[in-house]
């Protein structure tokens, strides 16, 4: 009988005395960054049966619960800024949950974090920690390793209940997520090198370069059994040409002549990849009427979004990614806004006119407007997710007839 085997084998593991050997996966849970045009691009609609037989469905978007997240891109395009912005409206959301930012570029001042996560000082004192010196990878490591261990020696305090369910239709609990932020990658070092004035040479770049993946793989673990979400930054560099023919790139996504700093490892470990890019400059005075920039965001590697997929954020240098502005952007990038100049409208609704300068005051004080403009954002954000292709999935009728008559 089909499964025979699988229950057979789960009974003898259930008096295992190493619990490890009980464990299976765990259905994944995604957590908003805040950001709907890029949670629903790196998001999936799950369907599951409850024990009463109802069928439930609803879209899991955004960062998968307990990942490796690496954001990649040139100085300047947002990668801090938004893994700061993502970490506060996943961590805001739950009692017990956490910031922590090794800062080693020391590239973010307070005033910064409180501007990017809209915090009072005391909220900052208790939901976010940072440092920006003394950094080294062993002590990096030893910093998950101790929140792994404390989430899971006090399981039953910092454990919830989604609420979801998993194909199966059983209960999804987890423990409530904490953000770690490394930045950044490049910067990280082995404490025997970090202490030096001169790196000395190639030979102490590679062995750090192979202590650091060794502190990931290490860690890759660590991170789903106690749902830390980490986030890395990382830059783009120039990659060195060797010979006459073009090098072949590093990753997909990535241009022959660009390259990663770190390793290639670190980068195979990765759960999500995202690269940003930021092509167009806004200035105050014209169009949306903030100083900054549109940033591409693609995904270079990605569990539940489809690879090369994109999204466009509008970048405010000084508040950072604004939400409002980005969803505008999706909605005019899917031809869903008309009219011109002050007499814009969305879809259909020519009653409801407004400037693409006054578009945040009209969502602040026009209920009407603001639900017209809920609601075409929804309908094109589901239409970007992921569906569930089971029942798509390919035919291999042909390819085993093929086997047959040959092997018949």
């Amino acid at each position: 009988m089909a499964g025979t085997l699988l229950e057979k084998y789960r009974q003898i593991m259930s008096k295992h005395k190493d619990i490890r050997m009980k464990q299976e996966a765990e259905p994944d849970v995604q957590y908003s960054t805040g950001f709907p045009p890029f949670d629903f691009i790196n998001g999936t609609k799950v369907t599951s049966t409850l024990p009463n037989g109802q069928i439930m469905s609803y879209y899991s978007v955004g960062i998968v619960d307990g990942s490796l997240c690496m954001f990649i891109g040139r100085s300047g395009c947002g990668k801090t800024t938004f893994a700061v912005q993502t970490a506060k409206s996943i961590v805001e959301q739950f009692p017990t949950s956490t910031i922590f930012h090794d800062d080693i570029e020391g590239g973010i001042t307070d005033l910064r974090r409180a501007t990017l996560t809209g915090w009072s000082n005391e909220m900052l004192r208790e939901k976010y920690r940072i440092r920006d010196t003394g950094i080294t990878a062993e002590n990096f490591y030893e910093s998950i390793a101790a929140i792994k261990d404390l989430k899971l020696s006090n399981y039953e305090e910092f454990s919830y209940d989604t609420g979801l369910y998993d194909m199966n239709g059983n209960k999804i609990i987890k423990l409530e997520p904490t953000v770690y932020i490394l930045d950044s990658v490049a910067m990280l070092m082995p404490e025997k090198y970090s202490d030096e004035e001169e790196l000395s040479g190639q030979m102490s770049a590679t062995a750090a370069a192979k202590t650091n993946a060794m502190s990931f793989r290490r860690i890759i673990p660590m991170l789903k059994s106690a749902n830390i979400i980490l986030i890395m930054i990382n830059h783009i560099n120039q990659a060195i040409q060797l010979g006459i023919f073009p090098n072949k790139s590093q990753l997909s996504y990535l241009k022959p002549d660009e390259s990663l700093p770190g390793g290639r490892t670190i980068s195979y470990l990765t759960n999500l990849l995202i690269r940003f890019d930021d092509n167009s400059k806004l200035k105050e005075e014209e169009g949306l009427g903030v100083a900054g920039s549109v940033v591409d965001l693609q995904i270079v590697k990605s569990r539940t979004g489809r690879a090369g997929s994109t999204c466009s954020l509008v970048f405010d240098f000084e508040r950072g990614f604004d939400p409002e502005l980005s969803l505008y952007l999706l909605l005019k990038n899917k031809k869903r806004i008309n009219g011109a100049g002050a007499y814009l409208y969305i879809g259909e609704h020519d009653e409801k006119k407004f400037s693409q300068k006054n578009l945040k005051q009209k969502l602040a004080e026009d209920p009407e407007f603001r639900q017209i403009f809920i609601s075409e954002a929804i309908e094109i954000l589901k239409s970007m997710v992921t569906e569930d292709v089971r029942s798509e999935a390919h035919n291999y009728d042909i390819s085993n007839s093929i086997m047959a008559s040959i092997n018949g």
